[in-house]
């Protein structure tokens, strides 16, 4: 829809499309859209506009920060806002009446104080998103809110009450989003990790997608009398946020015996990966974080950490395998209060399934108190593990939120094939089909040709034939299409080609660095990478050329 150009307008149509986006738990495509529509985002001057229009410009700065929610910037500035205006009031609204009284404008004064009201009830919300606070806020916006729908019907401004009713509604969503709402009254522990993360001067988290927040307001994820959940939700729903409330609540209820819990990842990276997150978060509210990453057996450093008399730590993170040793030899005299076991869908698989499966059957027998929390993005029979795992009967849960409508980002999913283009000799060309989409995807339909005649300009045909059922054409092909997609991309994005062998991957990464443009300057964080290979991998010269 087109936005309109006059300020009073254009701030009116942004009102109405962001409350109905967000309403409609469409606000990551909102904020795509400010993203891509700054312009329409600029607050109007206020200077020499009437006392009326500098509230309602104002408010309209504030609430597109609260739409937004970039960090602590933004919203810090709904309370700077609103100050403000309280100093500006007593210059500016005198004037305003006196012109109304005499040209006979009563409306007027109606109109302020819906906006009044408004401005309030926008202050109300800044704070509790931030804080917290007050505990009755959804009481104090309907206060505020009604009163300021009530004036503006009395000024006779449709427009206006419209706008009030749908910010009313979104202002609903924005307290329930919260972290602070799916956490109240839970515990201590959890209430200075909220405090945390919201705090946090980057990357600071303020809302739970609505996966999450289904999980812990709807699906009673943090209920004590649960003592084995499994969580099925698509990968990038946010699991890791749901495991460490849970695992918040378990050290709250084992904290006078010294608790501990266990974080289970399948692969020593994921381990790192965890580690280093559970480490940035849990830090600032005192939880200690440690990893074992030995391959085969207890080192020094871990035989000391698990040994100790005392508490070392809250949280271990390590592989099944590791974490079996630790179990099945009494590592850690301190009971086991939960375990949380990462990509548990491996219990399926036919390799290392049996080991997932016997760790759990082992903590179940040795640590009766043991709690476990499962999280996966697919099962087929959540339940029955569950049960399985569970201390007694009716005390499994699971939280099936894999085939909700709301997905975690947008997808294509297509084929594409080589086909041969005779305008070049030994030409060829990338056809590329959709099979599927989601359902807010753009819509690709139909057969289209990717990029130009010999994407890679140093692969011929034949290069790319898999009729004789070689894998290198396949990822020839692979190295093409995305390094097509890399050229066609914003600046700030990237493609990521995958393949089943090593030497393949070096392959693929070689023939797209001839088609794409080196990268200049280079980035402190790619440099550090470049490094690391130079020095670790033994590859002194082959990747400083392939990444240089």
């Amino acid at each position: 829809m087109p936005c309109p150009r006059s300020p009073l307008e254009r701030l009116l149509h942004v009102f109405e499309v962001s409350a109905l986006a967000y309403c409609g738990e469409r606000w990551s495509d909102l904020r795509r859209w400010y993203q891509e529509n700054e312009e329409i985002l600029q607050v109007p001057e206020v200077e020499g506009e009437p006392w009326d229009r500098q509230l309602l410009y104002r408010i309209f700065d504030c609430w597109i920060r609260l739409f937004r929610k970039v960090g602590w910037n933004d919203l810090r500035g709904v309370l700077k806002v609103v100050e403000d205006l309280r100093k500006d009031q007593q210059e500016h609204e005198g004037k305003l009446l006196e012109t109304a009284a005499e040209d006979g404008n009563r409306p007027i004064a109606f109109r302020l104080v819906a906006l009044y009201h408004w401005a309030k009830a926008t202050e109300l919300l800044g704070v509790y998103i931030t804080q917290g606070r007050p505990p009755g806020i959804l009481s104090n916006l309907d206060t505020h809110f009604e009163r300021s729908v009530s004036a503006a019907e009395e000024s006779r401004d449709m427009r206006h009450e419209i706008v009030l009713r749908w910010l009313h509604a979104t202002a609903k969503v924005m307290v329930t989003n919260s972290l602070w709402w799916a956490t109240r009254a839970v515990n201590s522990k959890t209430t200075h990790f909220v405090e945390s993360v919201t705090h946090r001067d980057s990357q600071a988290m303020f809302e739970l997608l609505p996966p999450q927040r289904a999980a812990l307001l709807e699906q009673e994820l943090l209920d004590q009398a649960k003592t084995a959940v499994v969580v099925d939700l698509p990968t990038s729903g946010g699991k890791t946020l749901l495991a460490q409330f849970r695992i918040l609540q378990a050290l709250n209820q084992f904290d006078a015996d010294n608790g501990w819990v266990a974080y289970v990842a399948p692969t020593k990276a994921l381990v790192a990966q965890i580690t280093r997150r559970l480490r940035r978060e849990f830090d600032p509210i005192k939880i200690v974080v440690e990893q074992l990453t030995a391959a085969v057996d207890i080192d020094a450093f871990e035989d000391e950490l698990l040994n100790a008399t005392e508490r070392r730590f809250h949280v271990l993170i390590a592989t099944p395998e590791k974490l079996s040793m630790v179990v099945r030899n009494d590592r850690v005299t301190r009971p086991l209060a939960l375990v949380v076991m990462d990509e548990a869908h491996n219990l399926e698989d036919e390799g290392r399934g049996l080991r997932f499966e016997l760790l759990l059957a082992t903590i179940k027998r040795d640590c009766p108190h043991a709690n476990f929390l499962l999280l996966m993005p697919f099962v087929e029979n959540p339940k029955s593990i569950a049960d399985w795992l569970a201390q007694e009967a009716g005390s499994g849960q699971t939280i099936s939120l894999g085939t909700v409508p709301w997905k975690p980002n947008e997808r294509i999913v297509g084929l594409f094939r080589a086909e041969a283009d005779a305008s070049v000799q030994a030409g060829w060309q990338l056809i590329y089909e959709t099979l599927t989409t989601t359902p807010r995807s753009m819509p690709l339909g139909g057969v289209h040709k990717v990029g130009g005649v010999r994407p890679l300009q140093s692969v011929r045909l034949s290069d790319v034939n898999t009729s004789d059922g070689s894998q290198k054409g396949i990822y020839k092909q692979v190295a093409a299409i995305a390094t097509v997609l890399s050229n066609r991309r914003a600046a700030n994005s990237t493609s990521i080609a995958m393949t089943n062998r090593i030497d393949s991957a070096w392959s693929m990464a070689r023939l797209a660095t001839k088609e794409l443009p080196l990268l200049d300057p280079i980035q402190e964080e790619v440099g550090l990478v470049q490094n690391f290979l130079r020095n670790q991998m033994d590859y002194p010269s082959a990747p400083a050329s392939l990444l240089g």
